[in-house]
């Protein structure tokens, strides 16, 4: 019988992502016939504890977690950038063996092993709940015809002044490194942050290995990228009809035929998504090569989707030819994803085409139950290191 799955459901997140995946994640371990318990353990039963991203502190890991020889597994899924973890949480946590670290990007896992050479993790792909996913029937010609939008987008940017805030909370000297590394980010959208901030500041005689300092510039850098590239992706479809779903900072973009539609917590992103034909499902802007759930809610709401030629998305998904499940461009190109879009609102029947196909392949292999054995796997192998025997019987 499947052991207990003690999974935390209060987080303090952004549009409320983390508590939505944890309480997906919790039906879903569920609908594979696990015990799932919104609490803590006590340590007196084999199980797995599971939380997203960081905690607040060390002591906010159970007890039970934490003694010596625990009977409970703890997994932390990280669905953000290394550089987004508590070194200092994260010095103590890496040693415990009980201890593993699911990721769903492959970006700057390396800098995991430069940091933490004790720390094990595993990589676990994006997944979304099953209740995203709409039925089949509304994928016809005429259902998809009829939707409010041509063209759908979903996501964040920060304001100027914002960015500006996170700048200059930081030494001026860092000022002109920010800038530089923004722009070559810009640039070249298949550039990581790390390999910028070796080019730029390298090249300045600052010594790049210093974890804190690495940190810190990069969650600006980050902000400062992500609103380029996504104030510029949505410029370009000017003259289509697009609606925007985010915050209040896309309402300076937001003129001529683009309409801003005001933000949407996580669990009401399907059915935004669900107003347009085509959404362009751009990936996270710390990853190069890593796509988010973004992708699969855009393919679970029916939409023809539109995201950034990654590797990720290569091998993950067919991008050509009749089974296509979405189309892609190269974000290195101005225009390119206009393009991509306007190539699907011109051929109905391609549009419908790689609609249902990106709809089955959610539906076949990127739900969280399908992620349910991986993590499993890791809480075993994680358990396998700490219990003798005797315990794993008791």
């Amino acid at each position: 019988m499947p052991i207990p799955v003690w999974i935390p459901r209060r987080y303090q997140s952004r549009f409320s992502l983390l508590g939505a995946m944890a309480d997906e994640l919790a039906l879903a371990f569920e609908a594979k016939g696990y015990e799932v318990i919104d609490g803590l353990p006590d340590g007196t039963r084999v199980g797995i504890y599971i939380f997203f991203n960081m905690l607040p502190s060390l002591e906010a890991i159970p007890p039970a977690v934490r003694r010596v020889n625990s009977r409970v597994a703890a997994i932390q899924i990280l669905v953000d950038h290394p550089f987004a973890l508590d070194s200092a949480i994260m010095d103590q946590t890496c040693k415990h063996p009980n201890f593993r670290l699911a990721l769903p990007s492959i970006d700057g896992l390396h800098l995991l092993r430069l940091r933490w050479p004790q720390l094990r993790h595993g990589h676990m792909p994006h997944g979304i709940a099953r209740s995203a996913i709409i039925d089949s029937a509304e994928l016809t010609h005429e259902s998809i015809e009829s939707r409010e939008h041509d063209v759908v987008v979903a996501g964040a940017i920060h304001d100027e002044q914002g960015i500006a805030d996170l700048k200059n909370a930081l030494p001026a000297q860092t000022h002109p490194w920010i800038d530089e590394i923004v722009k070559l980010m810009t640039d070249d959208p298949t550039m990581p942050y790390e390999q910028a901030l070796d080019c730029v500041c390298g090249s300045r005689s600052v010594i790049t290995g210093n974890w804190p300092m690495a940190a810190g510039i990069w969650r600006v850098c980050i902000a400062g990228v992500n609103r380029n590239r996504r104030k510029s992706l949505v410029e370009s479809l000017q003259g289509l009809d697009v609606a925007v779903f985010g915050g209040e900072s896309w309402q300076e973009v937001c003129t001529g035929t683009l309409t801003f539609k005001g933000p949407a917590d996580y669990c009401d992103i399907p059915a935004a998504l669900a107003t347009g034909k085509v959404c362009l499902a751009w990936g996270p802007t710390q990853f190069p090569q890593t796509f988010s759930e973004r992708l699969l809610l855009s393919m679970a709401s029916g939409c023809a989707s539109v995201a950034e030629d990654r590797y990720l998305v290569r091998q993950h998904f067919q991008t050509e030819g009749d089974l296509a499940q979405l189309a892609t461009f190269d974000p290195r190109l101005p225009g390119a994803a206009r393009v991509a879009v306007e190539d699907l609102l011109a051929d109905l029947d391609l549009l419908v085409k790689i609609a249902n196909n990106g709809h089955v392949a959610v539906t076949r292999e990127h739900l969280w139950e399908h992620r349910v054995d991986k993590l499993a796997s890791l809480a075993s192998e994680a358990l396998s290191r700490t219990l003798t025997p005797q315990t794993q019987n008791a």
